[in-house]
Parts: C-alpha cells; structure tokens; sequence
C-alpha cells in the first residue's frame, strides 16, 4: 500500500495542477517578455539575453501541439513544467523524511503559491527554472544515499542544464550541487566512470547549439530591429562574439546589478518578507518559521543547503533593487526552501498534537486534515490573483490597432506592445504590411527616429500621454491599457 501511494499520489498531484493550471493559463498572446517568447517559441527566434536556449527550444516542441493558438501553446509549456515540479517536490519532501500526507500538503501549497501559479499560466521561464532546481535536488539526494557515477552524471548534466538557462540557477541550486558533489566523491563514491560525466556534461552543454545555428542560417545581422523582417534574433549580431555576449548577459544584464543602500536593503527586505506572506499567508508563515527552527536542531545539513537558496536569491533581489518593476518573479527559488520548512512545521504541529495524551485519539489526523483544508482555502483565496483564463486584453488591444491602421503603416511602439503585435505579424501573420519599430522614447526620441527613418509613411504611436509629449499627434483609440496615435508631420 505504501508504494502504490508513493506511485500514486505524485501522478495524481502532476495530473491535477496540469489541468488547474491549464484551465487557468493565459489563452492567447501577452505582452512585453511573454509575447517575446511565444514569438521565438514558434518562430524558433532568439529571445533577449541570455537567450534562453533550453526554454526556446522545448517550447517550440509544445508549439506544434494541435490544440489552441499557437500562443497557448507555449504557455501549455509553462503549465506543464510547474504541475511537474509540484509533482517532483512532493517526492524530495518524502525523501527529507516528511509523512506523505503532510507531503502532499506541503506540494498541494507550493502549488497554489502565486509565484508558482503566475509562472504556469504566462509564457516564461521560471517554470522550468524551478522544475530543474526540484529535480537537480531529488538528483542530489539519489547521490547522497547511491552514491554512483550514474547518479553523478544526473547531478552533472542537471547542473549544467540550469546554469545555462537562468543566472538564479547558477546563484542557487548549483552551489549545493557542488558541496554535495565534492563531499560525495572524496567521501562515498570509489571511483568515478569518467565517460558517463563527460557524456553529461556534452548533454548540459546541446541546447547552447541552438543560437550559434540560428546565426548561422540568418545571420550576421545589420545590429538593428532585433533581425526583422529576416529572422527575429534579439540585439541582431553582427559577428559570433555578438551572439556569445548575448549568451553570457550582454550589457542589458550586466546593468541591472549595483550595490543596494542601507535604505534600498531595509525597503526590499520587508518587501521579501510581505511577498512571502502573499505566498502562503500568515499561517503558513509562521508554520515555515517553526519548521526552519526545526529543521535546523534535527536536520542541520539540510538546513545548511537551504541557506545556500535562500541567501544568494536575497542578495540577488536586492542588488537589482525595487526600480525593477518584475522584482518579485526573482524570488521564485525561495519558494523550495520555505516548502521545506512550511512541511517540516505541520509535521512538527502533528507531532506534537501525538504526544498530549489529554486530547482524543484522532487529534493528528483531524489536524492534518484541517491543514488540508487550510492550505485548499489559501489557494482559493489566491485564485483571482493568479487565474489568467479571461487574459484576452492584448490581442482586442492589437486587434483594434490593426483596424485601425492604413496599408503598410509603421508602429513605433514600447516593448511592452510592440512584441504583441511582433507575434501577431510574424507567428500568425497578421497584417503583414505594417512594419513594427520597438524602441523606448528614452533610447530615441521616437519624433526624430521618425523623421529619420520613415519620411514620407504614415507613423502611428502606441504609448501614453508622456510618451508623446510635444509631439504633433491625434488620438486615434484612448483604452486604460495603452494609447495609438497618429504622428501629424507636415
């Protein structure tokens, strides 16, 4: 019976987030960094640093799906990579020890965290960051209790999969990796079979293929408009140091870090701290706070490794500081540890319900079912704010612009629309004579970028009242998400 709910339970768990998750997941186009991807997903482009090659490429496989718009599709794929990680942490939980009952709570409440939810239902790749640190975890568990070289090489090859998809990955889970790893090798493991880690580490390695053949067939680029009408490959290269700077950051990345001040640092970590209680609530808070102390007198080792998450993803959030508007999605690596911790306090509230004597016999099983119900009720409540199956703001917004457009019209546009109507144009073909120019006001004027490039066409602004400040333009369509204007130059 024991192995059959082992078996049964994280399929159950994988099946039900997939069809909530699904159900919920954005039905159609984004915008900004979604639409971005969903137009590489299905275009096989190259997305803005670091290019992003796994994602891309295992993407565009659910692209070819033959259900919904192409757009969907690629969001399926982040729906699908969340329900299995909520799958795979319920096994590393039961692996650290935890009652597959209080598991399958601690799963069911990641789960239904709004980090988790918000990446399963958009287009991005925090999903499948979080499936390959769950995964890179159960590997290195495997390891420590089998110590083998088949077993190294899953670490290996998982470890070089995420460190080449996301710098959080490189900050966070591959640490532990390497502190495992060593301690493993000079500890347990005899002798290593060299060949099964060279195999992972040239399986780790493939997806970074993928950028340098898409150079190869469309390049090199004219280093402007991301390589349109050509191919869409974000910073258009000119030359293959081009496309590994892009690879290893570019100079967008590198300009995001700086040193945070006494005050950004107090300002971000009481906003981590709010954050975490939007991700599981006071309750659960306070249950995660008793389990890290816990976890800490009886589990040090494990304790240790969480800080080694839990330190670099802060560190990270408060060297991009709050003028990042998306500084929360950072925080996603924080939600593994405080999992851990918030499991290891219900076991520890269970437990402790098992020795007082005084209360009735079924004392436990009526808390861990009333931590079932709370942890249900929790995520009903986080419904509204993660739930995204009415998100069809974006395309009624380019639908209207395109009705509104004359023949071979230009779009200068923010990147935050401009890549709506990039996917429209080039993943579904959408009004094929409009040309769209994305660049923010702040890198050029887009007044001068317009008399510059396009004397003699008709020009339309999408953007609010400051974007077109001291511009002589007509409004053409007022919505609260975004203005189209008509540029009036003589």
């Amino acid at each position: 019976m024991q192995r059959l709910s082992s078996k049964w339970i994280p399929i159950t768990l994988i099946i039900g987030f997939a069809a909530l998750y699904l159900f919920t997941a954005s039905p159609d186009v984004q915008a900004g960094d979604s639409a971005e991807f969903q137009l590489v997903a299905v275009t096989a482009g190259v997305p803005h640093p670091t290019t992003y090659p796994l994602y891309v490429t295992l993407a565009h496989v659910t692209s070819w799906l033959p259900i919904g718009t192409p757009a969907w599709r690629v969001t399926a794929f982040s729906a699908l990579t969340a329900a299995l990680s909520v799958g795979l942490i319920w096994r590393l939980l039961v692996n650290l020890g935890q009652r597959p009952s209080i598991a399958t709570i601690g799963a069911i409440a990641f789960g239904v965290t709004p980090g988790i939810w918000n990446a399963a239902t958009i287009a991005e790749v925090y999903a499948l960051l979080v499936l390959l640190m769950v995964a890179l975890g159960l590997a290195l568990h495997r390891m420590g209790h089998t110590p083998t070289s088949h077993a190294l090489a899953w670490v290996v090859m998982l470890t070089v999969l995420g460190g080449f998809h996301h710098g959080l990955f490189v900050i966070t889970a591959a640490p532990v990796a390497l502190c495992i790893s060593i301690w493993v090798w000079r500890q347990k493991l005899r002798s290593v079979e060299w060949h099964w880690i060279v195999l992972a580490v040239l399986a780790g390695l493939t997806p970074l293929v993928y950028p340098f053949v898409q150079f190869a067939r469309f390049g090199p680029f004219n280093g402007i408009d991301y390589g349109l009408p050509t191919h869409y490959f974000w910073g258009a290269p000119q030359q293959w140091r081009d496309v590994v700077d892009l690879m290893t950051g570019g100079a967008v990345r590198r300009e995001l870090f700086a040193v945070p001040d006494s005050n950004a640092i107090i300002t971000l970590t009481i906003a981590l701290v709010r954050r975490m209680g939007f991700e599981f609530g006071p309750i659960g808070l306070i249950l995660a706070g008793i389990g890290a102390v816990g976890m800490y007198l009886r589990q040090r080792w494990v304790f240790g490794l969480t800080l080694l998450v839990v330190v670099p993803t802060t560190a990270y959030v408060l060297a991009i500081g709050p003028g990042v508007i998306d500084w929360p999605a950072f925080t996603i690596p924080l939600l593994i540890p405080l999992t851990l911790y918030l499991t290891h306090g219900m076991q520890w509230l269970v437990a402790r319900l098992d020795t007082l004597t005084r209360l009735p016999a079924w004392r436990a099983p009526v808390a861990v079912i009333g931590l079932l119900i709370a942890t249900l009720a929790w995520g009903y409540l986080r419904y509204p704010v993660s739930a995204k199956q009415h998100l069809t703001l974006y395309r009624d917004f380019a639908v209207a612009v395109h009705q509104t457009l004359p023949p071979d019209a230009v779009v200068i546009t923010h990147w935050e629309q401009g890549m709506t109507l990039q996917y429209l144009r080039y993943a579904e073909g959408a009004r094929p004579d409009v040309w769209v120019d994305v660049v923010e006001p702040g890198d050029d004027p887009w007044l001068a970028r317009a008399q510059r490039r396009y004397q003699g066409r008709d020009v339309f602004l999408i953007g609010g009242p400051a974007s077109v400040a001291d511009m002589p333009v007509t409004l053409l369509i007022d919505q609260p998400y975004a203005d189209l204007y008509r540029l009036d130059v003589p």
